[in-house]
């Protein structure tokens, strides 16, 4: 008898540990966030959680202040029904005032970071205004999926050279290589509208804007311009050109005191309007000079940011330390790029789309 009770003990006892998802919540209880936008505050950060609303589709967000964002979600979770869920996150917007303030922003880095909700490949924006103005006109556009900033980005950035993508685990990894430096992709809320392109150059000490032609000579720093549309003047008429291919090469070599950098671009492009005319090879010589010069002007402005700055933004560093290994172990950072000159050689093939008949 004694027998009998023990197995009918063992045999109702599988059920209580298989209950252990009985204080899960549905879907339906759970506010999947799919955009973030943190500004900095007198007292804190700022956080303005998007989350999808599949359901009623109506434009929905959260704002809470605090020093972190695990306090900004537990503010959240008291005052609504559904548990702020950050599983689903595609998007942070960071606001200029937190870019600028280097405590705050590692902060909230570190947070992303160790997060094992968060993921390493979320996108990052920046933003020269406020980073929930920006939340708020992407919810206007799409506030059923919250998806619409994701679809926008992602799909600018492929087809048009105005950015570059940037997820957390690229940017972290970027910044530790570059000595607390970084580029991040800028978004504009303009009357309400979003409006992508330019970047944002961040230092422990600064921020720097970079419009796009600035941010196009980026680009064609790391050999990623393709998709660029270049204008031309040529015999008192405007010319376009799309950037195809673009490679890059970093050569680098010790004249007296100073370290002569010098960058080569093979690109290709090809010539989208004008008179119609296939190019004769006197012209092509002629046009390719000219774009030639243009893309040259660009990365040297580009260039100049970083001079002027004092700081090297855009990786070359990384590269010359790798190159020379002797010089990284014989100076500083701040000696290597206080010594360094650049020449810059764009060599561009032009092909000529002809007349669509």
């Amino acid at each position: 008898m004694m027998r009998k009770k023990r197995l009918l003990l063992l045999a109702l006892l599988p059920p209580f540990f298989l209950t252990g998802c009985w204080d899960k919540k549905d879907p339906e209880d759970r506010a999947f966030i799919i955009t973030l936008g943190v500004d900095s505050t007198l007292t804190g950060c700022s956080f303005t959680f998007a989350p999808a609303n599949i359901e009623t589709g109506e434009e929905e967000t959260y704002t809470a202040e605090s020093d972190t964002l695990a306090g900004a979600v537990a503010q959240v979770d008291t005052r609504t029904s559904r548990k702020t869920d950050l599983g689903q996150l595609k998007t942070v917007i960071l606001g200029r005032n937190l870019l600028e303030n280097s405590a705050k922003l590692d902060s909230l880095l570190r947070e992303l970071e160790r997060s094992q909700t968060v993921s390493e490949k979320v996108m990052l924006l920046a933003t020269d205004g406020s980073a929930a103005e920006c939340v708020e006109a992407a919810m206007a556009e799409d506030s059923k999926t919250g998806l619409f900033l994701w679809d926008f980005y992602k799909n600018t950035a492929r087809e048009v050279a105005v950015t570059k993508g940037m997820d957390l685990d690229t940017y972290l990894t970027e910044r530790e290589e570059q000595g607390g430096n970084g580029i991040i992709p800028r978004i504009s809320a303009v009357d309400g509208k979003l409006q992508l392109g330019g970047g944002m150059a961040v230092t422990p000490t600064a921020v720097y804007t970079m419009d796009e032609e600035k941010e196009r000579g980026y680009l064609f720093l790391l050999g990623e311009a393709e998709g660029a549309l270049l204008e031309g003047e040529y015999q008192g008429e405007t010319l376009p050109v799309e950037i195809g291919k673009t490679h890059v090469f970093y050569d680098f070599s010790e004249v007296g005191d100073s370290i002569l950098c010098t960058i080569t671009l093979p690109v290709e492009g090809t010539l989208q309007g004008g008179s119609g005319h296939l190019l004769s090879r006197e012209s092509r010589k002629d046009l390719e000079k000219i774009f030639e010069a243009i893309i040259k002007g660009e990365v040297e402005h580009t260039l100049k940011i970083a001079m002027g700055a004092g700081e090297d933004l855009f990786g070359i560093l990384p590269r010359l330390q790798r190159a020379m290994p002797h010089l990284a172990e014989e100076y500083g950072r701040d000696t290597l790029w206080d010594a360094m000159v650049f020449e810059i050689y764009p060599e561009l093939e032009l092909k000529d789309m002809g007349r669509k008949r």
